[in-house]
């Protein structure tokens, strides 16, 4: 899970920077923008395969990143789809539920990343309060969605822990 917070944080992170492109090879202005994320090396790792298609360009940068996380909330939400079938009938209350809003926070999260990434789509061809709009718009999205995901986290604390450590 840790996946999404990197690459929504390196968003927000980036965003709130100046937008300004750097000279240096696209593959040292990955790893610098990755350097302001928490997860500096899986960030890196993640995004240097397209730094050909990114070359400098911060919006290009973000909206890989967008897509690289829905590519990795596709299996995260498979798998709590594929715990919720596993789960027994006599599963606690609280355990089904935590699997289930699970479940539903990874979809909105999902959604949250995909709204956004259609929100930075074109980006370049506007100027002023158009781009800060859009912006402020995909990071509140974004926000939401590392949200949803921490909430899916903690909600072990309902059940997903003890659920998990049975049968994960």
């Amino acid at each position: 899970m840790a996946s999404i917070s990197l690459f929504l944080s390196l968003l927000l992170v980036y965003w709130s920077m100046a937008m300004a492109s750097t000279d240096q090879a696209s593959t040292s202005f990955i790893r610098t923008s990755c350097s302001r994320t928490l997860y500096a090396d899986l960030c890196y790792s993640s995004l240097s395969p397209y730094a050909s298609q990114v070359g400098h360009d911060p919006v290009l940068l973000a909206r890989f990143a967008m897509n690289v996380t829905v590519g990795s909330l596709k299996p995260l939400s498979s798998y709590i789809a594929s715990a919720l079938r596993r789960t027994p009938s006599s599963s606690s209350d609280q355990e089904l539920a935590a699997l289930k809003d699970c479940s539903e926070l990874i979809s909105d999260a999902t959604d949250q990343v995909k709204k956004s990434e259609r929100e930075v789509t074109g980006l370049e061809g506007l100027v002023g309060t158009q781009v800060t709009w859009r912006i402020g718009n995909a990071q509140t999205w974004l926000s939401a969605a590392i949200t949803d995901e921490n909430t899916c986290i903690y909600g072990r604390i309902w059940g997903w822990e003890w659920w998990c450590r049975r049968r994960c």
